[in-house]
């Protein structure tokens, strides 16, 4: 009985984490596979890679030794099982909001002190070709953005103009804008919660703020937005 429990739960445990990493990992794979831009955060992915290879590590070595061992007492299966639950809590650690917003968060020294402009080194033609394409696909509301108000959001001072984004997208393609935008222009002391809420700059369309909540645990549900490939499409463009 002990016997069956033991490896009932331990195979429940190996489909749960393997089956995460696929889903995950496979749209990524999609995404290159039909030649889009793959939304690949260092920040978060390479420490969420060194703890699922711990994780996994201490899980399959459990499960051998239990199996190397071939003992049915009590001790040694529950030896085994706590081992097993280790690397199944450090598999799973790397999938939290905790995990996430810890590692987005980190911010060099230097750049905690320009907290009230977001230092994106963006060119003049750069910029401009993301504000028209981002109106083409209608992604952006142009009667109450224009060109200077985008250009004064990510290059100047938050209290030195009263320029206002107004986006036409969800919260979900917002935190993929989001992801595009960091991962094209890395120089920058932006952060998903200063962006859409701290600086009370980027609104929705209808002029209201986004909801943290909603922008935050956007890639839980989905790794792709709605707008994906228009996203993709426009962030393809601006260096060609």
């Amino acid at each position: 009985m002990t016997f069956n429990l033991f490896k009932y739960l331990t195979t429940l445990g190996f489909i749960y984490i393997y089956g995460r990493l696929i889903l995950h990992y496979g749209e990524m794979l999609w995404a290159y596979m039909m030649n889009e831009r793959i939304l690949w955060n260092t920040k978060i992915e390479r420490p969420r890679i060194l703890f699922m290879g711990l994780g996994l590590g201490v899980m399959h070595l459990a499960v051998y030794s239990w199996y190397t061992i071939e003992s049915e007492t009590l001790l040694v299966v529950a030896i085994s099982f706590l081992v097993f639950l280790a690397g199944f809590f450090l598999s799973i650690l790397p999938w939290t909001d905790k995990f996430k917003s810890s590692m987005q968060g980190q911010k060099p020294v230097s750049s905690l002190k320009k907290d009230k402009n977001f230092n994106l080194n963006i060119s003049e033609d750069q910029a401009q070709k993301l504000y028209h394409n981002l109106m083409r696909y209608d992604l952006l509301n142009s009667e109450k953005t224009s060109l200077q108000d985008f250009r004064n959001i990510f290059t100047k001072d938050w209290d030195t103009h009263n320029s206002k984004i107004h986006f036409n997208m969800d919260g979900p393609s917002s935190h993929e804008f989001y992801e595009y935008l960091s991962k094209e222009f890395p120089k920058n002391t932006m952060t998903i919660k200063n962006l859409f809420i701290t600086s009370e700059l980027v609104l929705r369309a209808d002029g209201k703020k986004y909801k943290y909540n909603t922008l935050k645990n956007a890639p839980t549900r989905s790794s792709f937005s709605k707008k994906h490939s228009e996203l993709n499409e426009i962030f393809r463009k601006i260096d060609l």
